[in-house]
């Protein structure tokens, strides 16, 4: 007995694993750790043997389990390019090889790639977290790094794209076509490209970009040519096994059908017919009653509608109202798109059915009705014949939304525009300012501080950009702090950086110091134009600066130099020399040298 009380717990645990398999779909082997070797025969009979337990194998068609998916969210993350190199040319016999540092390789792309055959996107929501590879860093010798590996993703035909917040950034609608999700980030520029005919050994690089991140949403609607739409149990499904090689599942109950089933005609002229099945519609699936309207997406792309009515029903014509009432409620467009109609099921009409054709083309307001037997196949050739002529008289369907992309996937940080930045502060914390902007965060991001010229670089961008200009109006004095990204920074707006060479700094001193006194001058000569001094010199205000002259004038004479009004006297021979450009009347052999008293005034 205690040996049957132990083996008990066994066989149930066995028997509730076995079942557990079975739900999921996976079969696996029983536990032998688990199970006795033999039975004892005094097991009540009222346990399952394990022989008869059921085994339910993995499915290996995809509709079996309907797993139909039209939507996925996916995050997608570019890979980040390879840094770039500081390196020079030493070779024997080679003193000034120059610089041969190569750049880095850019990050691998997340590409999407529409391809015929696929009308689900369950590949795509088995991969949520997709990221490209990383570039490889650019080495000495000018060798650049390789570029990181692309990563597609199959996604079927009609996939539409977008960003996060619903922006379209647009659609996938021909086998081959491709669209980047997500670029890998730039590879950083080795010292080799920073080379100039004014800087010839830059000693600085550029750190690899960051690939873009984002989530996106991909909807897909599928592309046909004929979208079959009616009520539930209205044969649709059995009109699209009849015409197609689609095997969808048909039972004599309501939503039998609940995804939609892609099937194409074939006709004797080669030429095929895509019909898109779509779950059955009730009244008041646009407020989610029944299956809703989750998959009236799929027939926004087809061309024509064809509405099947059951003839048998009790109110064929009221279906017929209503389904297109639902049309419209779901989207404008839909309710005008051109349809047409086959009462279905007419080989259980008592009569011929002609009140009811008749009924429903006053309804429809056009003639485009037809009366079949989808099960039978009566005027089942005779329809598809009349919805390929009258298809191919259709224009192609475009979609408003995917016209016009209201967001780029394929453009990185460095491509935005770098006046697009913005100064925010918060007078809780006075001194602190932060910079924002795609522009100037990733250049911020890609530079490499370990190097001062790069630092340099970095500070003319922000005068260039306008950025230390508006910091400078909105008050940032020497010494704030400037946050960019994750960096911060010490404002400076003089210059007074410390990697700039002094060299620098000197020539930049005698070139305002000049700019100063060619300021001078002009102003000074100026005032002389105007007592009628100078007028050999002096044209329309310009100065030549080449030219430095000087004038003195002794007080202790100047009664003899002027005349009574305080004008120059004419007759004065020396005077009327300097006025005529002669300087020689004043070179007596010797340097003059000022004396006390006189005043001397160099432009």
């Amino acid at each position: 007995m205690g040996q049957t009380s132990q083996i008990y717990p066994l066989l149930l645990i066995n028997i509730i694993y076995l079942n557990l398999l079975s739900k999921t779909h996976t079969f696996l082997s029983p536990l032998p750790s688990l199970l006795p070797r033999s039975i004892p025969s005094s097991i009540p009979s009222s346990i399952p043997s394990l022989d008869v337990l059921p085994i339910i194998r993995p499915p290996t068609n995809l509709h079996e389990t309907n797993n139909f998916y039209d939507t996925a969210r996916m995050s997608v993350w570019g890979g980040p390019g390879g840094d770039g190199c500081v390196s020079f040319r030493r070779e024997k016999g080679e003193p000034l090889g120059g610089p041969s540092g190569g750049s880095g390789g850019r990050g691998g792309h997340v590409i999407l790639e529409c391809q015929e055959g696929i009308n689900t996107l369950a590949g795509a929501r088995e991969r949520v977290h997709v990221k490209g590879s990383k570039g490889e860093n650019g080495t000495g010798k000018s060798r650049d790094g390789q570029r990181g590996k692309d990563v597609t993703i199959t996604v079927p035909v009609g996939t539409v794209v977008r960003d996060f917040d619903g922006n379209v950034a647009g659609e996938l609608k021909e086998n081959g076509q491709k669209m980047i999700v997500s670029m890998g980030g730039r590879g950083g520029r080795g010292n080799k490209a920073f080379k100039t005919h004014r800087n010839k050994a830059p000693k600085l690089a550029e750190k690899g970009g960051e690939g873009k991140q984002r989530w996106i949403f991909l909807e897909l609607k599928l592309v046909g040519d004929v979208g079959v739409v009616g009520m539930p149990n209205a044969g649709k499904s059995t009109l699209l096994k009849q015409v197609t090689n689609a095997n969808p599942k048909t039972a004599d109950y309501p939503f039998t059908t609940i995804s939609p089933n892609l099937g194409v005609v074939d006709l004797e002229d080669g030429k095929g017919l895509v019909l898109v099945d779509i779950p059955g519609l009730i009244e008041g699936a646009s407020e989610g009653k029944g299956m809703g309207v989750t998959f009236l997406r799929h027939v926004q792309r087809n061309k024509v509608l064809l509405h099947v009515v059951d003839g048998s029903a009790p109110d064929p014509v009221g279906n017929f109202e209503k389904i297109n009432r639902e049309l419209r409620n779901y989207d404008g467009n839909l309710g005008d798109k051109k349809q047409v109609v086959c009462v279905n099921k007419c080989d259980l009409f008592e009569d011929d059915g002609d009140e009811v054709i008749s009924a429903i083309k006053k309804s429809a307001g056009h003639t485009r009705v037809l009366k079949i037997s989808a099960l039978k196949r009566e005027n089942v050739k005779e329809l598809m014949y009349r919805l390929k002529m009258f298809v191919d008289k259709q224009e192609e369907v475009v979609l408003e939304e995917t016209m016009n992309p209201n967001v780029r996937f394929d453009e990185d940080d460095l491509q935005a525009d770098s006046d697009d930045f913005q100064v925010k502060s918060d007078p809780s914390y006075p001194g602190q300012w932060r910079v924002t902007g795609a522009y100037i965060e990733e250049f911020a991001r890609m530079t490499h501080w370990d190097y001062p010229e790069a630092v340099e670089r970095f500070g003319r961008v922000l005068t260039a950009t306008g950025i230390a200009g508006v910091l400078e109006d909105r008050g940032a004095k020497e010494g704030d702090l400037i946050m960019i990204d994750r960096f911060d920074f010490d404002f400076s707006p003089s210059k007074t950086n410390p990697y700039i060479p002094t060299e620098l700094l000197q020539q930049d001193e005698e070139i305002l110091m000049r700019e100063k006194m060619r300021e001078e001058r002009k102003a000074m000569w100026g005032r002389g134009e105007s007592e009628g001094v100078g007028e050999d010199c002096v044209e329309d205000g310009q100065v030549d600066d080449d030219e430095m002259i000087v004038i003195y004038h002794d007080l202790d004479d100047e009664e003899d130099d002027e005349g009574e009004d305080g004008e120059w006297d004419e007759d004065d021979e020396e005077m009327r020399a300097m006025m005529d450009g002669d300087w020689s009347a004043f070179d007596d052999g010797e340097d003059f040298v000022p004396s006390e008293g006189d005043n001397v005034s160099i432009l």
